[in-house]
């Protein structure tokens, strides 16, 4: 193991070199294609055996990978925001025939207005696709999440494609302190496993049109293959934790939940800065503590659940809104706790194109909760904050 100063993109790199990928195909988009120059130099450099597919468009991009992926070999790309809706055909093709491509999203804004900067909403808009969904709170995070979506990916009992997400800027931009581990010791955690789909000495269709006498069945099997992925999720974060000493939580991580009235219910970056807001607010005496959702696809709802016993109330900050609907996750939180009808949600829209939220707004959103709480006022669906109008 050694310890490197490496941005997001960086690190998204340096697992994608770790993990062996032998086919990539990615087109330059801001800001995720650091990832793909990283994996030049690495290529260049003798450090990685790879085939770098240099496409017209990210529509092109995951079609390469399809085609690789039935081939057998392990496949990577990178997007972003206007890209991964380019590649939203296809994301469907490839959950649909059960290939586990992994694919590092650098979570944006999608126009319009045109934006550079930072929400999860580009992920969110891909929530039925079939794939599975991981959000990362830091680069370290985003180095060992991605390490751990191919051995989750690449499952037997799962086999279905994967998108871990950072977000543009935030991480994909910013250097932090990173350990990255031993080829050695990746090798002896993620060892190959695909199996080919395509045999040229035993040729056979893909995606024949299907009838309503099966299309409905494979649905059902390919939504079991989904939710299975849940306890595979754990497994991996255990099997991670013991070889290389940091444990992720798995699906979801608490921080002082511990006899806590409030949880604040947020994921990706914000959770460093909720965490920040949580030791405040118990230096003041408040009883909260903070629960980071990391898999939003499937989505962990027995766990969820098993967090939240005994909290009195929720507040949920998302970086996303589902535009009449509200937050995806709050709207996934209210779910898990519908049969708790004492349990009031809170939620609040931040942070959306870049907006700052620094740990004194969790801490007015948290007095904010609480007031309306002791007013006896029934929680709104969603509230906005950080308007500047």
């Amino acid at each position: 193991m050694i310890r490197q100063l490496l941005n997001g993109n960086e690190a998204a790199a340096a697992a994608a070199r770790l993990a062996k990928i032998e086919v990539m195909a990615a087109y330059p988009i801001t800001p995720a294609s650091g990832v793909m120059e990283g994996l030049s130099r690495h290529i260049a450099a003798g450090e990685l055996r790879c085939n770098f597919i240099r496409v017209e468009s990210d529509h092109s991009a995951l079609a390469s990978l399809i085609g690789a992926a039935l081939c057998g070999v392990r496949t990577f790309s990178a997007t972003n925001s206007q890209g991964l809706a380019y590649m939203s055909e296809l994301l469907y093709h490839a959950s649909g025939l059960r290939l586990p491509v992994v694919m590092a999203v650098v979570n944006r804004a999608l126009s319009a207005p045109h934006s550079r900067f930072p929400e999860h909403g580009d992920a969110m808009a891909q929530e039925a696709s079939g794939w599975i969904q991981l959000y990362c709170e830091n680069n370290q995070e985003v180095l060992d999440t991605l390490l751990q979506a191919f051995y989750l990916a690449e499952d037997e009992q799962v086999s279905l494609p994967a998108m871990v997400n950072y977000e543009s800027y935030i991480q994909s931009h910013t250097r932090e302190v990173v350990e990255v581990p031993a080829q050695e010791e990746v090798d002896a955690f993620l060892p190959r496993r695909l199996q080919a789909w395509l045999d040229v000495e035993h040729p056979r269709g893909i995606n024949v049109v299907t009838g309503p006498e099966l299309y409905m069945d494979y649905k059902y099997a390919q939504d079991e293959a989904l939710q299975r992925a849940l306890a595979v999720c754990g497994q991996v974060n255990e099997a991670f934790a013991a070889r290389f000493g940091r444990d992720w939580g798995g699906a979801a991580e608490g921080y002082r939940l511990e006899g806590a009235e409030l949880a604040m219910v947020t994921m990706g970056s914000m959770a460093a800065t909720a965490r920040m807001a949580v030791d405040q607010l118990r230096d003041e005496g408040q009883k909260v503590g903070l629960l980071k959702v990391r898999l939003f696809r499937p989505f962990p709802a027995p766990r969820i659940l098993r967090m939240l016993v005994g909290v009195q109330t929720v507040l949920v900050i998302d970086r996303n809104i589902i535009y009449g609907s509200g937050g995806a996750l709050a709207r996934e939180v209210r779910s898990v706790l519908s049969h708790q009808s004492d349990t009031p949600v809170y939620s609040f829209i931040a942070g959306l194109g870049g907006r700052e939220v620094g740990t004194g707004d969790l801490v007015k959103m948290y007095h904010d909760a609480r007031q309306a709480q002791a007013s006896g006022k029934k929680p709104a669906p969603y509230a906005w904050y950080g308007l500047t109008g």
